[in-house]
């Protein structure tokens, strides 16, 4: 029975007890009120439980949303997470691959550039430096785009000659002119000054990408590069850079976007106008890190002009004197002479670059071409300074470092250390940065870098050593056709085949005691690894009777054939490295006492 029954028969049972008419007629509209309030609540109780259905199916809608967001949010992040490793990994490794090979370029470059060349020799060798040293300030821009997006790039103000300047650009572009037909023409004003103030690697830059794209798109005709004098007082200069050809221009719906990242001209199917559509976007971003503009005309079928304008300082007298000691100052001082450097490496080129160019400064290097023998030569000998790359064979640079820095027994826990590295990252820096490591710097850099970094950082106070004679009389020191390879490589550099020579004394017994082991651990990668990493140093040397040994097991482990014959390999590499090691001491003294 629901409300309104109770209150009728509560009526109905009442009204026939009451006498007075007036008494009954106000019961009633008592009563009817009553039914009124309670259909009335009634109604609202209904109504409340209706919103609270429609409220609670609501939030549970909303809660199941936010449960959906939520975890499409936490799967767009692990993405994000995901792409942005990737991200590092792949710039790392593209890096690292780029400025390997590139540091091999430039060092060969320095060491040719100080050999005995002639006039146009030493032009070719100007165009390949140049061209490596703005090939590399580009690797860096494409691998550090969002630096150049934000406007992080550092842009530099030092003085540069401009005929050197045009004379390299041109240099660089007309091989690639001629190579299509095409005429190169470049036109410099009278009062053009010879020096002037400003980022010499930008301007080459913006320059070179225009060039290179008017060459692109033109197929006949000529590319030309006019430079204007804008306007122009005793300390500063305007000027306008018109890069103009004949090719086949560009439609005025293109031209809005050929700035953008990525973008190319549509122009062909075929493939002959390639590339990645990053040149223009980043001679843009410069442009406007420089404060210049640039402007672009173009008719479609007759050609195309960039218009840059920038402005530049011209240096004093006094300033380009400054500069000039500056240059003359970066060479290493006399007073290193007598110190002692550890380089970790393992790429030969960069070997070889290294160990000229502290020869020419008279400078012990060491070498140490994986972690294990770095560690070796870290524990028996002080240095006065520890060059290391990062990536080895046998693990990473850094950790080594960590190690070093944390054992306070070790007698070179606080050496200077400067990390040189193909693979350059902000992530890695900052991990050297907390190891205490004085320097860092990427590969590939300039010689004058090092110096400079190592000047920062080297004590003044340096520690003579002293020098031992040792008399060779009773050794026979006729050992051909023993170290052709050596004397060749490092012809009247007797200090160099020294350290090589010590080098294979410390990886010798090593070598032998791991690839013994591997033997009995019937373990083929370690004997594999040993026998591969002494086969370069052999091969350095020239050992003619170690080399077919060491050849052979390095061949079959790598192959995985003719494996039972390693035993008996093993056996007369030992044999035969024995009487070598005698032969190598007595080239060894020999040497000493020529020096």
């Amino acid at each position: 029975m629901d409300q309104n029954q109770l209150i009728q028969q509560l009526l109905d049972d009442t009204l026939p007890l009451l006498q007075d008419e007036a008494l009954k007629s106000h019961f009633t509209n008592q009563v009817e009120l009553i039914k009124k309030q309670f259909i009335r609540s009634e109604f609202k109780l209904k109504r409340t439980l209706r919103d609270k259905q429609i409220t609670t199916s609501v939030l549970e809608t909303t809660i199941s949303e936010l449960k959906k967001q939520t975890e499409n949010l936490k799967h767009q992040k692990e993405l994000t997470e995901e792409q942005a490793e990737f991200k590092e990994q792949l710039f790392a490794k593209v890096s690292h691959e780029l400025r390997t090979p590139l540091h091999g370029i430039l060092g060969m470059s320095h060491l040719l550039e100080n050999s005995d060349l002639n006039l146009e020799q030493q032009g070719f060798i100007d165009i390949i430096r140049g061209s490596a040293d703005n090939l590399l300030v580009i690797i860096n821009d494409i691998l550090n785009l969002s630096k150049i997006n934000a406007g992080k790039t550092t842009i530099l103000l030092e003085p540069f000659s401009t005929k050197k300047f045009l004379k390299d650009l041109k240099g660089v572009v007309e091989f690639k002119a001629k190579g299509k037909g095409l005429n190169l023409l470049f036109f410099t004003p009278p009062n053009l000054p010879e020096f002037l103030i400003g980022d010499r690697t930008r301007l080459y830059q913006i320059l070179l990408n225009l060039l290179n794209n008017g060459i692109k798109y033109t197929d006949k005709g000529h590319v030309a590069l006019n430079v204007y004098v804008v306007s122009k007082n005793e300390e500063d200069i305007s000027l306008q850079f018109e890069i103009k050809d004949t090719g086949i221009g560009i439609d005025p719906t293109a031209s809005k976007s050929i700035y953008d990242r990525f973008t190319q001209l549509d122009i062909k199917s075929n493939g002959i106008y390639s590339g990645v559509g990053l040149g223009l976007n980043i001679v843009k971003q410069l442009v406007n890190l420089m404060d210049g503009t640039i402007d672009l005309k173009s008719t479609v079928g007759e050609g195309t002009v960039f218009s840059v304008k920038l402005n530049f300082g011209i240096p004093s007298t006094s300033i380009l004197e400054s500069n000039k000691k500056t240059i003359a100052s970066l060479t290493f001082p006399t007073a290193w002479q007598d110190m002692q450097l550890l380089m970790l490496e393992d790429n030969e080129a960069n070997l070889v670059y290294a160990q000229n160019l502290f020869a020419s400064g008279n400078i012990t290097l060491e070498i140490a071409k994986d972690i294990q023998g770095a560690k070796i030569k870290l524990a028996r000998n002080k240095y006065d300074c520890f060059l290391s790359d990062v990536k080895l064979p046998d693990g990473n640079g850094l950790d080594l470092i960590a190690q070093l820095r944390g054992d306070n027994s070790a007698i070179n826990q606080t050496i200077p250390i400067i990390v040189l590295t193909a693979s350059a990252n902000e992530k890695e820096a900052n991990h050297a940065e907390q190891l205490n490591i004085q320097s860092y710097i990427g590969k590939p850099f300039p010689p004058q870098l090092l110096i400079k970094e190592m000047k920062k950082i080297m004590s003044p106070n340096v520690i003579k050593k002293t020098k031992t004679t040792i008399n060779l009389s009773k050794y026979n020191t006729t050992t051909a056709p023993y170290f052709a390879n050596l004397e060749k490589s490092f012809k009247g550099k007797p200090r160099l085949q020294i350290e090589m020579f010590d080098i294979f004394l410390d990886q010798l017994p090593l070598a032998i005691e791991q690839m013994g082991k591997g033997l009995k651990e019937n373990d083929l990668k370690i004997f594999h690894y040993d026998a591969h990493r002494i086969k370069s140093t052999i091969n350095i040397i020239d050992l003619p009777k170690l080399k077919p040994l060491i050849y052979k097991m390095d061949e079959y482990c790598y192959r995985k054939i003719n494996l039972e014959k390693l035993p008996g390999l093993y056996e007369a590499f030992k044999k035969q490295a024995a009487l070598d090691v005698k032969l190598i001491h007595a080239k060894k003294e020999a040497l000493m006492v020529s020096n």
